[in-house]
């Protein structure tokens, strides 16, 4: 947006420019007195309605920036911390700082689920025998997670589920697509950096920046009567 706007910027001045030559040549005056005036103030107006227009930009990117609180931060990791621990205790939906990334519901009337997944790494899987009065011959999944933080910016919502499709014998799991984050901090060129900063104080930019990687799993809520099995790429564990 600010190259589109450096693009107007450059095209007016020089239609400007041109328009006042032109009746220059006509009139057989050099580019002087109130159409030199004109130019130059009408350079200058420009000039600071593109800066105002540009800061304008950069404020309403920064609002929707999703920055988090250094209570926030202190909550997420505790959790990523405990996660395991969530797990093991029958904790997990009701923990702070642990959240619902994704849901899936599927009917289900055999008596064997095999989960199986198709991604390189193992993926940990929870599941949950259902209360007989919420047994439904319905399997539900849910992937619980911890929040993930860079330099104090959310990008939980930027990481996708994996992709889940269940058939007559089971559950597939399918890795999830790849997230691109890019990541830039700015600093002070080194004429004035030399005289207000220490020296290689900003050598490393990113050697203070906040990292909280999430955890996640995925939990599984089956039918009493449904025997679960797991495959290839799949870690099991069974909550009481």
């Amino acid at each position: 947006m600010n190259n589109i706007m450096f693009l107007i910027l450059i095209i007016v001045t020089a239609i400007i420019i041109g328009s006042a030559t032109k009746s220059a040549n006509t009139k057989m005056i050099l580019f002087r007195g109130k159409i030199i005036d004109f130019v130059i103030a009408a350079y200058i107006t420009l000039l600071l309605i593109s800066t105002a227009v540009a800061f304008g930009i950069m404020i309403k990117q920064e609002s929707k920036s999703e920055r988090v609180s250094a209570e926030e931060i202190s909550k997420a990791v505790k959790a990523g911390e405990n996660f395991a621990d969530y797990v093991e205790t029958g904790m997990l939906p009701d923990a702070d700082g642990v959240f619902v990334n994704q849901e899936w519901h599927f009917p289900y009337e055999s008596n064997r689920l095999i989960i199986t997944s198709k991604t390189s790494e193992q993926n940990w899987a929870v599941v949950e025998r259902k209360k007989e009065f919420d047994d439904n011959n319905q399997v539900d999944i849910v992937q619980y997670a911890t929040k993930s933080i860079i330099d104090d910016y959310d990008y939980s919502h930027h990481l996708k589920p994996p992709k889940i499709t269940v058939n007559e014998q089971g559950i597939i799991i399918e890795p999830s697509e790849q997230t691109e984050l890019k990541l830039a901090k700015f600093t002070k060129e080194f004429t004035i950096s030399q005289f207000t900063e220490k020296q290689f104080a900003n050598q490393r930019i990113f050697g203070g920046v906040n990292n909280v990687r999430g955890q996640n799993v995925l939990y599984l809520y089956v039918p009493q009567s449904v025997e679960v099995v797991e495959e290839n790429g799949v870690y099991l564990q069974l909550i009481d």
